[in-house]
């Protein structure tokens, strides 16, 4: 039987689990460095294309009963023009703390070995080939990884083309006027990036923002007050916050590189697999994990080794799946920086415009 060491048990973690385990003769471990539910900076948003791969995953019915349904978007540019979208297609929001929860339950439902509290310190090779990894629970055998570690990892940092933008993130109970809407806003501050409102409920929003930090720039707490103070200010009055700020680097890519190593395949932030204009991560962490998972099940299940040179058309799986939509998502950054966003949003009525801005939004 072939061991495989999953590390990391976000949604790339997870789904890269249910891949292998599709596979008959392997026995797969997937580590967590921290305990089950534990939080993570993110809007919590799951945009139409990851509700439908959870379909195909088969947890999709479960995350909808949890999560709460969105069924529209309000944009609003730096002129302060808004723009309502409603369409056919189904969004949902659901905190990152059970989602996560969720679908690593979910794989070890289907005999994953989950194992929390675990943190890689090393890997393991012999004369480059993978045979381990250390971890703070012990050494453990493996004959092949997946890294699904987020944007942190040490196993995987390389270079990538792309940006790293900056993140920070709140909860508030009672602001007024929350629907089955999500909010976005390209204010000056943050622009080509974004502020945010996001409903968890009726009654709870988590409230943030992105932007590329500038030398001698505003800090985040200061983008976020004035955020606040631009956007919001009248419908915080009777809002209380819940908990602290909190805030995270965010790894963006344009281009799906350095994913293969010996015996070792990446996949989710820790390949630098987010959008550049959106920041959404969670169905490119999905995508490139199941894609992982079913690519290195398939390989052993046929009897060849993890070598880099047998590993290799993984990236290429994962450039067709993922590289149209982030490279759109990087020619959004572009145009957002010029005046075409907000002339669009000053011409919104038109129904041209907003098939425009869904199909933008959507990645339809």
């Amino acid at each position: 039987m072939k061991r495989v060491v999953v590390i990391g048990a976000g949604p790339a973690g997870s789904a890269a689990a249910m891949g292998l385990l599709g596979f008959r003769g392997l026995e797969v471990l997937l580590l967590e460095a921290a305990s089950l539910p534990r939080r993570k900076v993110c809007g919590s948003g799951l945009s139409p294309w990851t509700l439908d791969l959870l379909d195909h995953m088969g947890v999709g019915a479960q995350v909808r009963q949890e999560a709460y349904p969105i069924r529209g978007a309000l944009i609003g540019g730096t002129r302060g023009e808004c723009v309502a979208l409603r369409s056919h297609y189904e969004a949902a929001v659901l905190l990152r703390a059970r989602f996560d929860t969720l679908l690593a339950h979910a794989a070890a439902q289907r005999h994953a070995r989950l194992q929390e509290g675990t943190r890689i310190e090393a890997v393991v090779r012999d004369n480059g080939r993978l045979i381990g990894v250390k971890t703070t629970q012990g050494d453990i055998e493996a004959d092949a990884a997946i890294v699904c570690n987020g944007a942190n990892t040490k196993l995987a940092r390389t270079p990538r083309p792309g940006t790293t933008l900056h993140s920070i993130l709140g909860w508030y109970e009672g602001v007024d006027g929350i629907s089955d809407a999500v909010e976005l806003y390209f204010d000056a501050a943050v622009k080509p990036y974004y502020g945010w409102v996001f409903p968890e409920s009726a009654t709870r929003v988590n409230i943030g923002l992105c932007y590329a930090p500038t030398p001698g720039g505003l800090t985040a707490r200061q983008r976020f007050e004035a955020f606040l103070a631009s956007r919001l200010a009248p419908r915080m009055r009777s809002a209380t916050q819940l908990g602290r700020l909190v805030g995270h680097p965010i790894a963006t890519s344009y281009w799906p590189t350095a994913l293969v190593q010996p015996g070792m395949l990446v996949a989710g932030e820790a390949g630098g697999l987010v959008d550049p204009a959106t920041a959404e991560g969670i169905h490119h962490a999905l995508a490139s994990g199941l894609l992982a998972g079913q690519y290195l099940g398939r390989l052993l299940t046929e009897g060849r080794p993890a070598s880099a040179q047998n590993l290799a058309p993984y990236t290429r799986l994962v450039r067709k799946r993922l590289a149209p939509r982030l490279l759109a998502g990087q020619l959004f950054v572009h145009m957002a920086r010029t005046p075409i966003l907000d002339l669009a949003l000053r011409f919104g009525s038109h129904k041209a415009v907003q098939s425009l801005l869904t199909w933008a939004l959507t990645g339809a």
